[in-house]
């Protein structure tokens, strides 16, 4: 593989990252100002986001 073509990859998985993260961290706010329970609201955040990453990564397995 070119290191043109490496480096364009390592950017498109950066940005798919950070996108996730954005929306995970968006997801927990929303989760704690609608829970007393931090924990609860942490975990299914956690989940959330695990699936979002899993889902991305059986994407650029295909």
């Amino acid at each position: 593989m070119e290191i043109r073509n490496s480096s364009n990859l390592y950017m498109m998985l950066m940005y798919v990252y950070m996108k996730a993260y954005r929306e995970a961290l968006e997801d927990f706010e929303y989760a704690v100002k609608d829970s007393t329970y931090v924990d609860l609201a942490l975990l299914s955040v956690k989940q959330k986001y695990c699936e979002k990453i899993d889902r991305i990564a059986s994407e650029m397995s295909i």
